[in-house]
């Protein structure tokens, strides 16, 4: 199977934080959390879904042992005492809004459109004791209420995870390996990262790929991978203005796979992303990619990346009129939910090119 090139970004290396773990108060007590307002930075977002969004959060936190979501709008409160709805409120402002409504978390939540079906919500706890960041969690969801509950539910298990003689407490800029999916929330970008879980395959031109296997890409031979992350979609225009500061095309190409960049820019992409997370982001190498690419532990042995039928799973010259390449995610996931992993653009990938020995 041939190397795709451009950015399609891959954590396999998380930089980790020691976990405290820390009592929550009395057990048998519920905590009162107080869920401000559903914001959507690039408005982007139906107000429709965002309420809906916020009226599945509480009811999710208020089905979650010991805790009670807050139902009361809080809009007024904050015009009132001037509190501002940034990406978050301040340490001060965030112990008195949770003094005025009895709360022993706020919670902060954001969402972003991802493709015309998707979008992503991320969610802060913070305690309004100490007023610090206690949890950070992101998923992505379908847009229908059935979807929307589901991708709730599972944002409240992970942002009030419990562990016997406590609580764990995730510190900001650090994640551990936990075999689910996530949405990397830094510099606004909400870009989707999928756990691709290690193992054994044969990588090359294998017997699937037919004629279309290049001579370059023999002989065929097993490589065994750790687990690793990578990005559900190739990175946008507009994912990489937000984090490069760049913006080269137009805005009606802005969910358009990032072009014509170098390898060392990737690279730089790669490192602006880690620096603000405390994450280490690099491109995927090409066995990774390619493990990847042919669905990981879950493959079902096609020729293209999730079909027998290249039309289903890649836009390119026969079947697009933009034909050097399309808005990522218009054409069908593969087993992993990776998203245009056979056609669009080439992309970049971390080793170099070499043959194979």
């Amino acid at each position: 199977m041939k190397m795709k090139f451009i950015v399609v970004i891959c954590l396999f290396l998380l930089s980790f934080s020691a976990l405290g773990q820390s009592t929550v108060g009395n057990r048998n007590q519920v905590k009162k959390v107080a869920i401000l307002g559903v914001r959507d930075v690039d408005n982007e977002v139906a107000r429709g879904v965002k309420t809906l969004v916020r009226s599945r959060l509480v009811a999710a936190i208020t089905s979650t042992p010991g805790y009670e979501g807050y139902e009361r709008d809080l809009t007024s409160i904050m015009e009132e005492q001037k509190f501002q709805r940034t990406g978050m409120v301040s340490d001060s402002e965030i112990k008195k809004l949770g003094q005025m409504t009895g709360a022993s978390y706020v919670l902060v939540a954001d969402v972003a459109k991802i493709n015309e079906s998707e979008i992503s919500i991320t969610a802060r706890i913070v305690e309004v004791e100490s007023g610090k960041l206690e949890n950070e969690e992101g998923v992505s969801s379908r847009i229908t209420g059935e979807a929307l509950e589901k991708a709730c539910r599972q944002l409240a298990t992970s942002l009030f995870n419990r562990v016997t003689g406590g609580r764990s407490s995730t510190l900001a800029g650090s994640m551990a390996v936990s075999g689910k999916d996530f949405i990397e929330s830094a510099f606004g970008i909400n870009m989707k990262m999928v756990y691709v879980k290690g193992g054994e395959f044969l990588m090359g031109g294998t017997s699937e790929q037919g004629s279309d296997a290049d001579e370059n890409e023999r002989p065929i031979r097993w490589v065994t991978l750790d687990s690793y992350y990578i990005g559900a979609f190739e990175v946008t225009n507009k994912q990489w203005q937000k984090v490069m500061g760049r913006y080269d095309c137009s805005v009606m190409r802005a969910d358009y796979p990032k072009d014509e960049v170098f390898w060392e820019s990737a690279q730089a992409f790669c490192q602006e992303l880690s620096s603000k997370t405390g994450k280490k982001y690099v491109l995927p190498t090409e066995a990774q990619w390619e493990y990847a690419a042919r669905g990981g532990s879950k493959s079902e042995g096609t020729k293209y990346s999730g079909s027998r039928s290249v039309d289903v799973v890649a836009c390119y010259e026969g079947n697009n009129d933009d034909y050097d390449m399309s808005p990522v995610g218009r054409k069908r996931p593969n087993e992993l939910g990776l998203y245009d992993m056979s056609g669009n653009v080439w992309e970049w990938c971390q080793d170099w090119y070499g043959a194979y020995r």
